[in-house]
Parts: structure tokens; C-alpha cells; sequence
């Protein structure tokens, strides 16, 4: 192509590529980025590569920036920068640059919405065509089907649009000029300097050497909108912010060719490129016995979306523990000796993030959570649990507002030196008893080890509220236990009853059962004594009273 070719395609640019390049000088730093698309939840493999560049980001004592890759107009979602940014500060991962809200960027590197720099990839994509290193593409849809149907028939071994399949590659520059005088559709394409059948060795940081053909396609790098393919926007957009480590997902791994080359046509350093696994998931094969192994799937699996995580309550914490477990084993035995200091002091070798991937799995996730749960005060506990109460659960929302301060006198209940709760959703449904006003202790199936005791259960449980005192502490309390089970023939001593079980109607776990399923509808709950100084004497009465008219 031409001077003439360039400036009727583009002939009003603001500025050329060489005032864009001495807008953004070279940075004095390291510098990694997160460039999702605002086309809906974010996924967690995502939350899992922002926080990766994060952490390489502040332990080289470099930027972390965000920018918005939206030049798929037809995909994007009301509000999605909005719910991009959100998503981040919820999870703590704070961006140096980029964008603040649907409008509006902070930083000198900007804009940080691809959208918003369409003139500069145009400015790049003009000093290509000046060079003779891009050209204007004229094929309909149509020709594009029989151009498949012709490399199906000679059985080429590559699919695609180059070489001698490149219609439009060898126009004359007069070809091309009537062509656009005509008005005709055109995109943009790169003129690939890769031979069909030479091998290249491109470096990852994480897996070293790979061995890969080169880039032989004349790939589109501006669409017919004017806007940059993905694959140019990344490369002018990784120069121009000077982007020092591109850290991606591994899926990313087969475009690499394609942009070194961009990078060097463009006359651009190749940053440090790094490919992150993914975390996958077992999936049962159609034979019922052996599993694949796939990647997490939005549409499949529910903890593939970010906001998964907080509709059911796990703490920010306890996900971002999580992310960067599975991502090194250098984390767990790091946060066990720093269990109070926050993820960016942790010292990421992004070369030890593992090449395998990992799977992902909710026991350890649910380990974790409990375990950060544990580590919470009960006032960090009480408003963690009132924030997202008012998000997701109206019922706990409202027994909270109602009953404040009887609230925090049950968090020490399920929560001093135990290890029950991993998420916020597990209070409604393990503490019914507590928290839920509606719950039908009277309706919930008797235990079937309950059966050889029905005749001495109601005697038991009356003789319970008869001497029932709400303001005795635990010890006088359970003396009273141990005086109805005595007079029950219930052994008292529990080594009594396990050396001549024959002599004993039972023992006092069994009498302690009766009033804890009485009151709770379990037989297996935090310490009684102090349900019943929560839920209150007159409740836990009510409660024994409506299980006694079930004999």
C-alpha cells in the first residue's frame, strides 16, 4: 500500500503514532494489568488473574492498572464497568490506574476504555498501511464461504486467510483506491511475515520454552466499525501503557504468535508474557465410572461467577485465602505465620503458580472459611453478617433489626473456639433454632434412638421445667440434669454406664439429648445451657411443652 492508501482511509486524524508515543513515556517501573470485557458477572478465573497481577504488581514495587476491553459493542451489558470496579473493591484488589465508574478514568495512561481509543489504534494501523505492513480487505461473507469451501476441496492443512488464500493481499494500489472510491466494505489486515511451516520458540515465565508455528494469517486488526480487533488493541494498548508482564489465562497461549508478531511489526517491545492455568472442575464421563477434566463454566457450575461467593456469605478473606492456596503452595504455611497481614504482603513467585492448574474444591474452600471465620471478632463477625444479611436474607435481616443485641449475644454460641460456620447462608441453616422464628421444632421427625425411651421422656421433660430456673448458671443447672437422670435410672457418670450399660436405663447424654432436641430439633448443638440464655427461659419452655404433647 501507500501514503495515498492510508490518508484516504484515514484522512483526519487528530495525531500520528509518533505523537502517541511521545505521550506515554516508558514507564520506570514494573507494570501488569486486568482486561476484562463489561459483558456480564465477572468469572472467578478472572478475580483469580486480577489478583495475580495485583500481587506481581506490589511485590516489584510497580502499578497495577484496569482497562476495560470493549470493543465487542454487541456483547457488552448495562453497567458492566460499573459492576467490573465493584467487583474488585469488594474482593480488595485495588487497581493503581484506570477507569472510575462508567465515565471518567484516573491515571496518566488513559483512556482506559478501548472504546475511547479508537483514533489511536487508527494512528497505528495508518503507519501500517504507510508501510506496506497492513492492507484493506474487500471480501463479503460470501467469499469467505467459498474460500473454506475451496481449502476443504484442496485439503489444505491450514484453514484461513493467508498466503496465496488471501484474495485481497496482492491487490494494486489502484485496486484498491476504486475499491474505496466505490465505497465498497473493507476491514483491515495485518501482512504477516510468517513463513507456513517454521517453527518459533516463544518464553513463558511459567512454562518456559514452547515451540509453536509461526503466524502466517493476515489477521483483522481493524473491523469494519472502525473499532481494533482484540488482538490489536492488546498489543497498542500493552505498548502504549507499557505494560512490563502480560499475565492471562492459558487460553490465551495459542494467540502468542500472532501478537510477537504484532509487537515486532509494530516495532515494539515484547513484554514478559506469563500463562496462567485455569481452575477446572471433575465432571463424570458418559460411562458413569471415569471423569474429565474441564475448565469452570459460567452456564455449568454456580461458583464460576464471582458473585456467587458473596450471595452465599463466604467472607472476602476466606475467597481470596482460597484463590492464592490453590495457586501456590508457599501461601498456606505463609498465612499460618501471618495470619492478621493482608494478602499484598505476601511474597507471589508467579514462576511457582504451577502449570497443572488446579481443581477446584469446596472442602478446602469450606476449611478455610471457617478457619478465617474463627480468626474474625464477634464485632467483625456481627457486622459482616448484618452487610450481608440486608443483601440476600430478609428473614435473618429482620431478626437482627428486631433483636440487636440478642443477636450478638448469640455469635459467641457457634462461634467461641469452634469451627461450624464457613459462610453467612450456614447460620439460617444450622441455627434455625436461634435465628428463625418460623422454624417448627414440634414438626421435625423424632429420633429413631429415641424410640426406647418414649415412656420415660415426657416425665423427664416435666420434671426439667419444673425445676427449671433461667437465671441459674451452667453448673446448677446441669445439677439438676444429673438429679432427673438419676431418678431415671439414667447413669450419671458416663464410665458407670459404659462398664454395665445392662444396669442403666440409659445415661445422662441420653437425658441432655431429650431437652436438647426439645428445644433445638438436633441432638447434636453449641452448648445448651447457653441457647437457652439466647433464644430466653420463657421460649425454651414454651419449646419442652409442645415436644411433650407429641407422646
Amino acid at each position: 500500500m501507500s501514503k495515498r492508501v492510508a490518508d484516504v482511509i484515514f484522512p483526519n486524524l487528530p495525531k500520528t503514532y509518533e505523537e502517541y508515543e511521545a505521550q506515554y513515556p516508558p514507564r520506570n517501573c514494573a507494570a501488569t494489568r486486568f482486561a476484562p470485557s463489561p459483558t456480564g458477572f465477572m468469572h472467578i478465573g478472572g478475580l483469580y488473574t486480577a489478583l495475580i497481577n495485583c500481587l506481581f504488581a506490589k511485590r516489584n514495587g510497580g502499578v497495577f492498572f484496569l482497562r476495560i476491553e470493549d470493543t465487542d459493542q454487541k456483547r457488552q451489558v448495562e453497567n458492566g464497568v460499573t459492576e467490573i470496579i465493584h467487583t474488585l473493591n469488594d474482593f480488595s484488589i485495588r487497581f493503581d490506574e484506570g477507569p472510575a465508574g462508567e465515565t471518567g478514568d484516573y491515571g496518566s495512561y488513559g483512556p482506559y476504555r478501548q472504546s475511547l481509543r479508537r483514533e489511536i489504534y487508527q494512528a497505528y494501523a495508518k503507519y501500517l498501511l504507510e508501510k506496506d505492513l497492513a492492507y484493506p480487505c474487500f471480501c463479503t461473507e460470501e467469499d469467505g464461504v467459498q474460500l473454506r469451501q475451496r481449502q476443504e476441496e484442496e485439503n489444505a492443512l491450514q484453514k484461513g486467510y493467508y498466503g496465496k488464500w488471501a484474495l485481497c493481499r496482492n491487490l494494486t494500489e489502484e485496486q484498491v483506491l476504486e475499491k474505496l472510491a466505490q465505497g465498497q466494505s473493507y476491514v483491515l489486515r495485518l501482512r504477516s511475515s510468517g513463513v507456513d511451516g517454521k517453527f518459533r520458540v516463544f518464553h513463558d515465565e511459567l512454562r518456559g520454552d514452547i515451540s509453536m508455528p509461526e503466524n502466517v494469517m493476515d489477521a483483522v486488526i481493524i473491523k469494519q466499525d472502525g473499532l481494533p480487533t482484540y488482538h490489536f488493541a492488546h498489543v497498542v494498548d500493552d505498548h502504549l501503557m507499557h505494560t512490563s508482564d502480560v499475565i492471562r489465562a492459558d487460553e490465551w497461549i495459542a494467540s502468542l504468535p500472532l501478537h510477537v508478531q504484532l509487537f515486532e511489526t509494530l516495532g515494539f517491545p515484547v513484554p514478559r508474557y506469563t500463562h496462567l492455568s485455569p481452575i477446572a472442575k471433575l465432571e463424570p464421563k458418559e460411562d458413569g465410572e471415569s471423569f474429565s477434566r474441564r475448565k469452570l463454566s459460567k452456564r455449568k457450575d454456580p461458583e464460576a461467577r464471582v458473585h456467587y461467593y458473596d450471595e452465599i456469605g463466604y467472607p472476602v478473606a476466606a475467597v481470596l485465602d482460597y484463590l492464592l492456596t490453590i495457586s501456590s503452595a508457599d501461601y498456606e504455611p505463609w498465612r499460618e505465620e501471618n495470619p492478621d497481614a493482608p494478602i499484598t504482603g505476601f511474597p507471589l513467585d508467579v514462576k511457582r503458580t504451577g502449570i497443572a492448574g488446579s481443581l477446584f474444591d469446596f472442602n478446602k474452600l469450606n476449611s478455610i472459611a471457617r478457619g478465617r471465620v474463627a480468626h474474625m471478632s464477634c464485632g467483625e463477625v456481627y457486622e459482616a453478617v448484618c452487610a450481608w444479611a440486608a443483601k440476600y436474607d430478609g428473614k435473618l435481616s429482620s431478626y437482627i433489626a428486631a433483636e440487636p443485641d440478642r443477636f450478638r449475644r448469640s455469635i459467641p454460641v457457634w462461634h467461641d473456639n469452634r469451627l461450624d460456620v464457613a459462610k453467612w447462608s450456614d447460620l439460617m441453616q444450622m441455627y434455625p433454632y436461634l435465628y428463625d422464628a418460623g422454624c417448627r421444632i414440634d414438626e421435625i421427625p423424632m429420633p429413631e434412638k429415641f424410640a426406647g425411651h418414649a415412656q420415660r421422656i415426657p416425665g423427664i421433660l416435666r420434671d426439667y421445667l419444673e425445676g427449671f430456673d433461667p437465671s441459674d448458671d451452667s453448673a446448677a443447672w446441669f445439677d439438676k440434669l444429673r438429679a432427673i437422670a438419676a431418678k431415671y435410672n439414667y447413669a450419671v457418670k458416663m464410665g458407670q454406664y459404659k462398664k454395665h450399660p445392662e444396669d442403666f436405663n440409659g445415661s445422662i447424654a441420653d437425658v441432655s439429648s431429650f431437652v436438647r432436641f426439645a428445644i433445638t430439633g438436633c441432638t447434636n448443638t453449641p452448648d445448651l445451657h447457653q441457647i437457652i440464655q439466647v433464644i430466653g427461659g420463657e421460649e425454651a419452655g414454651r419449646r419442652v411443652e409442645k415436644f411433650c404433647e407429641r407422646f
